[in-house]
């Protein structure tokens, strides 16, 4: 590819290069419309022995606080466009995704939305039936309950039980740990293998401070679509 394609001919910034399972090449550039200029380079030039795949970000994501009970992931996008028309971006719609019971009693429901409708949203509370709800984003990683580590559940966990608070080999309701010794997998792990700047691993990978937390929130929003 590097012999066929010379960035500097079509005026494009690569920013990185990495490679990923399955032979391919992970190609970041510094914009959308250098990422098209490249993807249609490689399509004229290359196409007959490599597929090029643009990668697409996801839609953002945001909570609606204590809906009314009678508000269901069924009704409440209706519900939203006869009582909040101007908080709807034209061409962007809205999708329920699911709602859960919070500890008030009352349910939070998240919606999928596209990055003019988020914005609006959350620049103002929605009118929900007969109450103002709260909005906020929605950014909750994915956590395995058996080994403790993020992007992965526990059905598809081919790691050792590791308890969130100490790190020990036991389930969390096991743990005795007292909390000021407590240890996090997670910024252990980074710490074992990273050259740079070694983390504070003194905490529960459950803790709202951590880390490594942090770093796999950053992941997340560079792959949304604000």
């Amino acid at each position: 590819m590097k012999q066929r394609i010379n960035p500097t001919a079509i005026k494009v910034g690569i920013r990185a290069v990495k490679s990923i399972r399955d032979k391919g090449l992970l190609i970041e550039t510094d914009s959308e419309e250098e990422r098209n200029i490249l993807s249609t380079e490689i399509s004229n030039k290359l196409g007959e022995t490599l597929d090029s795949i643009q990668h697409k970000l996801r839609k953002p994501r945001i909570i609606i606080y204590s809906v009314p009970e009678e508000i269901t992931v069924e009704n409440v996008g209706k519900v939203i466009s006869a009582q909040n028309p101007e908080t709807i971006s034209k061409d962007e719609n809205i999708e329920a995704k699911f709602r859960y019971k919070n500890k008030n009693g009352r349910y939070n429901i998240i919606l999928e939305v596209g990055p003019q409708t988020r914005k609006q949203m959350l620049q103002t509370k929605l009118k929900i039936g007969w109450e103002i709800c709260n909005v906020a984003d929605y950014l909750v990683p994915t956590r395995c309950y058996k080994c403790s580590r993020h992007n992965h559940k526990h059905y598809d966990c081919k790691g050792e039980e590791a308890c969130p608070h100490c790190a020990g080999k036991h389930k969390m309701k096991e743990c005795k740990t007292a909390t000021n010794e407590r240890k996090c997998i997670n910024c252990i792990a980074y710490n074992r293998h990273t050259k740079e700047a070694k983390v504070n691993e003194n905490h529960s990978a459950l803790s709202k401070d951590c880390p490594s937390l942090h770093a796999v929130l950053k992941r997340y929003t560079e792959n949304i679509e604000y």
